[in-house]
Order: C-alpha cells, then sequence, then structure tokens
C-alpha cells in the first residue's frame, strides 16, 4: 500500500494571502445557502456530492487518508513540527503551523480476533521535495497509532486484532524538520506500508 504525504510551506510576506481565499469561499458558500432559502418553491437548486466506503476484504487492508502536516510557516531558525498518532500538531523552534487541514494517514484492516499483524514500514526517514523545485524537509520518528503509539525504530512492529469482529485501524504520523526560511510550496513524498497477517 503506497500512501503521500503533504504539506503546504508559507513565506511570512504571503502567510494571510490563503486566509482570504477561504474567507472568500466561506462567504460564498454562506450567500448560496441564503439564496437558496430565500428562492421561491418552485425555483429548485440540486447540488451534488460525493460519497465513499472502504471496502475491506478477510486479510486485506485499505488506505483511508493520507498523512497531511498542513499548512507550515518556516521562520529564520529551523523548527519542528511534530504529529501524534491522532493527527494532533506541535510546532518548536522557529515555525509556526497553521490548524485546519493536518491530519495522520490512516488505514484500515480485517483479520481475526487475537490474530497477529506484521506493518512494516519501508524506511525510518523520509524526503519531501517541494512540487516544483528541488528543495527538501525531512519526516523521521514514523509512529503507528496504537496506545500508546509505537515509534518505528525495528521493522516490522508486530500486533494483535483486539476486536472481537476482527476490523482494526491504525495511523502513521511523525515529526517532520522544516530549515530556516524553507521555500515556500507544497512538499509530496511517498511512504510503503506492509501489512503480514500470521
Amino acid at each position: 500500500m503506497i500512501s503521500t504525504f503533504r504539506i503546504l510551506c508559507q513565506n511570512w510576506c504571503s502567510r494571510f494571502a490563503p486566509f482570504v481565499a477561504n474567507r472568500a469561499k466561506v462567504l460564498g458558500a454562506l450567500t448560496g445557502a441564503l439564496i437558496a432559502f430565500g428562492t421561491p418553491a418552485q425555483a429548485q437548486e440540486t447540488e451534488a456530492t460525493d460519497a465513499r466506503a472502504f471496502l475491506v476484504t478477510p486479510l486485506s487492508f485499505v488506505k483511508q487518508t493520507d498523512l497531511d502536516f498542513g499548512v507550515i510557516i518556516p521562520g529564520d531558525t529551523n523548527g519542528v513540527i511534530l504529529m501524534d498518532s491522532t493527527g494532533v500538531i506541535t510546532a518548536t523552534g522557529g515555525v509556526i503551523h497553521q490548524t485546519g487541514t493536518e491530519q495522520a494517514a490512516r488505514f484500515w484492516g480485517y483479520g481475526q480476533f487475537n490474530q497477529r499483524v506484521l506493518i512494516n514500514i519501508d524506511a525510518n526517514v523520509y524526503t519531501l521535495t517541494r512540487v516544483g523545485g528541488t528543495e527538501t524537509m525531512l519526516w523521521d520518528r514514523v509512529t503507528i497509532g496504537s496506545r500508546p503509539p509505537i515509534l518505528i525504530t525495528t521493522n516490522p512492529r508486530r500486533f494483535r486484532i483486539a476486536n472481537p469482529d476482527g476490523f482494526f485501524a491504525f495511523t502513521i504520523a511523525g515529526r517532520l524538520q522544516v530549515n530556516a526560511n524553507q521555500t515556500p510550496g507544497v512538499y509530496e513524498g511517498e511512504f510503503n506500508v506492509t501489512l503480514e497477517y500470521e
């Protein structure tokens, strides 16, 4: 299973630009809602939306969400974004994190009650590269969401399915190292997750 991870890195000068754009979208949505409620009964509007389901067959797993560190504003010194297994962010050093889009990678699996599962991540350190450029950041201290979260230092990690119906979920997060004056842009990379049911 290949998953992607991405962040949006902004500089101080363009810090407020996305919030103006988001505010315009919100106002547009509110205006649309007011118009829809204020129109006569004979004038109707239809809105399309997406629906999705995750189908997990026995002894398999699927990805629900990619890892997303969200919007980050670098400073004049190096900084660190630490995401726990629930997706909660802590920013330290010369970096500011804008809350809103961040999420841990989430996967669902299906085995049998008390069955052992080996979860293997293909590396301990990953490089995110700026889309359209060569600048990079490092993602390390990879964690698998469990109670307590497990820091990946040796692969694979062994878990036991504790849910009587055999379904289980796990998340993947970790630490992002942001360089001083990091070039603005979207940074992306990939990591591989392998499950082995014993």
